[in-house]
């Protein structure tokens, strides 16, 4: 007997679950989904992926420029990880918009010390410090200073710049 009442119950709690979510998702409204598209992301033009507003390759790619998703989907570009921008998403682009926005990321400030010899791999825009592993021994590369290819916006190994 309480085998029967607890399958009983366990019905109905599926039964109930079912109907109010069935009841609760409703399909979202046209206009949202017409802003969902009209989201300003930045297009790594050399991997042909896409990527939203905050997340950490936005506008920081060494190749890209800055269109809407809809034009990014239409001339067949893919999102980053599959996942599609929403409209909600915050933008951390300026109230309008710079000359050189459709032409190469923001450069940043510099970090570290400037005037120290890097050694730069040129295929994967990868910097390493005077003493780590890589330092001078990739087939593709060049030596600068740490300013200079901070400001042509190769980034430091392991995301640790040289001191």
């Amino acid at each position: 007997m309480r085998r029967f009442l607890v399958a009983v119950c366990l019905t109905a709690a599926l039964v109930c679950s079912s109907a109010l979510s069935s009841i609760q998702a409703s399909p979202a409204p046209q206009s949202e989904n017409q802003r969902s598209h009209d989201v300003k992301v930045w297009v790594n033009t050399h991997s042909g992926v896409y990527h939203c507003p905050g997340t950490r390759w936005y506008g920081v790619t060494k190749s890209g420029t800055y269109m809407t998703q809809a034009e990014a989907q239409k001339q067949g570009y893919r999102p980053a990880y599959g996942k599609v921008c929403q409209s909600g998403e915050s933008a951390p682009t300026p109230a309008t918009p710079s000359k050189r926005e459709n032409t190469a990321p923001a450069h940043h400030q510099h970090s570290g010390n400037s005037d120290v010899k890097v050694w730069v791999n040129t295929n994967s825009g990868v910097y390493h410090c005077p003493g780590a592993r890589w330092y001078g021994n990739t087939k593709h590369g060049k030596y600068m200073t740490q300013g200079q290819a901070q400001d042509a916006s190769y980034r430091p190994a392991y995301g640790k710049v040289c001191e």
